[in-house]
């Protein structure tokens, strides 16, 4: 399941939901829906539902709202005019909307180390980028999420605290691509490795005793959960 609002409908309605003040049983009885229904949404045990509309109506958007999540993410995310240029021709200036984007940042820590207990996961703000940068790494700004490090072990490439860019698209595993990965509720990024009987999830610190490989068995590799493939961290991977 999806962690990000972008791709995770339950998020956009709980979101949608403590905004309004209301409770699950609050939120069903207006939609005069089962608590059960809204719970099951929310924890993605399901993904659609035929009552969207009348749980839409109930938090007062609409249904295009729900699903869609653009527009939500928007409104989470601070203006351009919190931003400044720094350097070239127009620094000191905010940024131009034409040339720049905002991608979504999310109040979630990606591990270096020990994995990262997942709570609840939302839009806290926003970093802002060159257009035309962003079509150089991925096909749309809405398949991007920025998050940080957190932990060594992927020390020399990635440094704890450092800002990543997370494609939340590509969660087909590639030889020697890192991935954001969510194994039994904690995130994880590592490097996955195909040694063709097996896949191995690696960290770069040399450190191998504090940080060994973990081999992952067809099996096991279906039952990790692939958040999105990390693209970009102060230059790209």
């Amino acid at each position: 399941m999806g962690i990000f609002m972008q791709n995770n409908l339950g998020s956009r309605i709980k979101f949608m939901r403590e905004k309004k003040g209301l409770s699950q049983t609050g939120l069903a009885k207006l939609a005069k829906v089962s608590q059960g229904a809204i719970s099951q949404l929310e924890n993605g045990t399901a993904e659609a539902t035929k009552h969207i509309g009348a749980i839409a109506k109930a938090l007062g958007v609409t249904s295009e709202y729900l699903t869609d999540g653009k527009e939500m993410i928007k409104e989470a995310m601070p203006s351009f005019d919190d931003f400044v240029i720094v350097g070239g021709n127009n620094a000191g200036k905010s940024p131009n909307q034409d040339e720049y984007v905002m991608i979504a940042q999310y109040d979630v820590a990606g591990s270096c180390g020990p994995g990262t207990l997942i709570g609840d996961v939302a839009v806290k703000g926003g970093l802002v980028f060159r257009k035309d940068w962003i079509s150089s790494i991925a096909k749309s700004e809405n398949n991007l999420a920025t998050i940080y490090a957190q932990g060594d072990s992927m020390y020399p490439t990635i440094s704890d605290g450092q800002v990543l860019l997370v494609d939340i698209t590509d969660t087909t595993p590639k030889s020697s691509k890192i991935y954001l990965i969510c194994i039994d509720g904690q995130l994880y990024i590592k490097r996955l490795i195909n040694m063709i009987d097996r896949w191995v999830m690696r960290s770069d610190n040399a450190d191998k005793t504090t940080y060994p490989d973990i081999d992952l068995s067809s099996e096991s590799m279906g039952q990790i959960d692939i958040q999105g493939r990390v693209v970009w961290q102060a230059g790209t991977l």
